[in-house]
């Protein structure tokens, strides 16, 4: 329950972001960082986070694969590797 500084919660890894002032452009390049990513996996991990809050260590597992298998076995997973090896960005279908 002691306080600490957001240095020390940045040093020990509770939070990934320091900002001077308004934190409004860290957040915003943030947002755009992740809504870059593929729309199956954010809704994947968005449906993980929501609903693993009292899965016990052996559903984590099992729900986890459920929801993540899916979207590993779909053409946009196809495409992201496609554009890594092609060294471009993805084009992404949500498919």
């Amino acid at each position: 329950g002691d306080f600490f500084s957001a240095q020390r919660a940045f040093d020990v890894g509770f939070v990934n972001r320091l900002t001077e002032g308004a934190a409004i452009d860290a957040a915003i390049e943030l947002a755009t960082t992740v809504a870059a990513n593929g729309p199956l996996a954010l809704k994947a991990t968005k449906k993980i986070i929501n609903e693993s809050y009292d899965w016990s260590s052996e559903e984590a597992w099992k729900k986890q694969n459920e929801i993540t298998m899916p979207v590993f076995a779909s053409k946009d997973a196809q495409e992201g590797s496609l554009a890594f090896a092609q060294k471009r960005k993805p084009d992404w279908k949500g498919e």
